[in-house]
């Protein structure tokens, strides 16, 4: 299956991807997590379960969040919608074009 996002790799910036989730984990990783960063609960970057620390050999990505309480993101991420069940969606073009500017400051 196939889903439209944005990749963020680090030291680049984000941009729209359309991946193929068999390939996720060749891409993340095999141990991945969702998390619920964003305003928008329906939207969830998906990214290595080790996305928070520099011991395991992750490159720092970028912070996410507000200046009073933001998250570090180690590794390559994913964002997408997210269904009830955790499944991915794809996101709408309104969505890719704020989460690829949000995500490229």
């Amino acid at each position: 299956m196939f889903v439209r996002g944005v990749i963020c790799e680090p030291g680049k910036p984000a941009m729209e991807a359309e991946i193929d989730t068999q390939f996720l984990s060749q891409i993340i990783g095999e141990n991945r997590v969702m998390l619920r960063l964003f305003k928008d609960r329906e939207v969830g970057a998906v990214c290595n379960d080790s996305y928070n620390t520099d011991q395991t050999g992750l490159t720092f990505n970028r912070s996410i969040g507000s200046i009073f309480r933001s998250t570090a993101i180690y590794g390559t991420f994913f964002v997408a919608g997210l269904e009830v069940d955790g499944s991915l969606l794809s996101l709408n073009d309104q969505q890719i074009k704020l989460y690829v500017k949000q995500l490229s400051k």
